[in-house]
């Protein structure tokens, strides 16, 4: 029994040797560059690239508010807002520190950093290092608003996401407390 295990040990070890030289002697397809004529014809090619991806996440944004069934405010720059719950508040300006509560998630519900949706988080209005569209949003809002909002791609993290937990061209759906102001 014991040498017919070795024997069998042997040979499985043996084909798996054979498996990886048989795929190194295999040619992977090389996927060849794309050239352009010119710097003209390269951002003509990136202009439209863009313009498709923004047409899709617009449908999908709209798609998200249709499945929500409310009517959200949208700014000149693409943000989303809703105010769910109305506060009775100061609003926030430039280097006020916003004291918020919030749960983030994707826009297909995916949750994103959920273990900190009920952590009081500070940041400067303006001024820190959060989403840009987090720093238009929370200035619409009044202390004691809750609110959704929806910030595009553009407004969050953009084509490299944060490198941790929210991917590339990512859209961010903030449902927020604006609980202080300091």
């Amino acid at each position: 029994m014991k040498q017919y295990l070795i024997n069998s040990m042997k040979g499985f070890a043996f084909a798996l040797v054979i498996l990886q030289l048989l795929q190194c002697g295999q040619k992977k397809e090389k996927k060849e560059p794309i050239y352009f004529k010119n710097k003209q014809e390269y951002e003509e090619v990136m202009i439209q690239s863009h313009q498709l991806f923004l047409a899709k996440e617009k449908d999908r944004i709209e798609h998200f508010i249709d499945s929500v069934g409310v009517e959200f405010e949208k700014t000149g720059t693409g943000l989303r807002y809703y105010i769910y719950e109305k506060g009775e508040g100061e609003t926030l300006s430039l280097g006020d520190v916003a004291v918020v509560k919030y749960k983030l998630n994707l826009l297909d519900g995916t949750a994103i950093y959920a273990e900190n949706s009920e952590k009081i988080q500070e940041f400067t209005v303006d001024l820190d290092n959060v989403e840009s569209g987090l720093h238009e949003g929370i200035k619409y809002l009044h202390v004691g608003d809750k609110a959704l909002l929806i910030i595009p791609a553009h407004l969050g993290h953009g084509i490299t996401g944060d490198q941790k937990s929210i991917p590339s061209q990512s859209t961010l759906v903030f449902d927020l407390a604006l609980i202080g102001k300091k």
